[in-house]
This record gives C-alpha cells, sequence and structure tokens, in this order.
C-alpha cells in the first residue's frame, strides 16, 4: 500500500469562493473538498474506461459522501458537547446546595424545567436545526468582534 500524500494548496479568486461556498453546502471541510477535487481529476485524465476502474470510482465517490456526513454528525457532537459544558457549569453556579428546604428546591426546580420545555416546544429550532446553534454562532461573533478591533 502507498503511503500518503499531504500537499498544501491556494485557492484564489472565484475558484476560492466555489471551494467555500460548495464546501458549505456539502457541509464538508474545505480540505476534504479539495481532496475530492483532486481525485476526481486524476481519474478524469487517467480515461481508464474499464468495469473495475467504474466500480473504483463509485466505492470511492461513496466513502467520500460518507465522509461529509461523519464531519458533520461530529460538528453536531462537538456542539453538544461544548452546550452539555455550559449547561452544567450553569447548573452547579446557580442551585444551591440542597439542604433543609429540599422540597422547595425540588418544585422550583420542576416548575423551570417545565417553563423549558413549554420554550423548546414553542418554537426551539430553525427547520430541522436547534435555534441555540445559531444563538452560539452569533454570542460567539459578539466576543470576537471586540477582540478584532483591538489588534
Amino acid at each position: 500500500m502507498a503511503q500518503p500524500i499531504t500537499v498544501k494548496i491556494k485557492f484564489t479568486g472565484h475558484y476560492a469562493d466555489k471551494l467555500r461556498v460548495e464546501a458549505g453546502a456539502r457541509r464538508l471541510s474545505v480540505a476534504a473538498l479539495a481532496g475530492e477535487y483532486a481525485m476526481r481529476g486524476m481519474d478524469a485524465a487517467d480515461n481508464d474506461t474499464t468495469e473495475l476502474a467504474g466500480f473504483e470510482r463509485r466505492i470511492a465517490s461513496t466513502v467520500l459522501g460518507a465522509r461529509s456526513d461523519l464531519e458533520a454528525v461530529q460538528a453536531e457532537i462537538d456542539t453538544i458537547a461544548a452546550m452539555l459544558d455550559t449547561f452544567v457549569k450553569l447548573m452547579l453556579v446557580h442551585l444551591p446546595e440542597p439542604g433543609t428546604e429540599k422540597e422547595a428546591i425540588q418544585a422550583s426546580a420542576l416548575s423551570r424545567y417545565e417553563r423549558f420545555i413549554e420554550q423548546v416546544a414553542a418554537g426551539g429550532f430553525d427547520g430541522d436545526r436547534p435555534q441555540a446553534l445559531r444563538k452560539i454562532g452569533e454570542l460567539i461573533q459578539q466576543r470576537i468582534a471586540p477582540a478584532e478591533e483591538n489588534r
């Protein structure tokens, strides 16, 4: 088996724009899409029309398609992990230690949980994506913008 090759490629102009747009639309990293384009170009240059070559191209296409799905799932897992981490921190900071008022604390927690469920049901999604992802992105941009202005 041949050793893998790592290549650094610079795209400019409309090629860079096209690569960014298609990578975003297909939920692929720019590097993965550039690699797919390189393999397609090499296959087209070979002009190998045997059945085996066609079969290999179909397998490669299937693997690359699965790769884009895996990258999308990994991005979702990263987002969920970040959200869970933030939730746990906030929960530990804001919830008092259980003491003599255990029943009052439980009643308050159940009441807040019911409000949370109602809020999620009342429109917590943009299409099939949680609105929280959009809001997290906006908050991150708000924190990044002042830092970039200070440079």
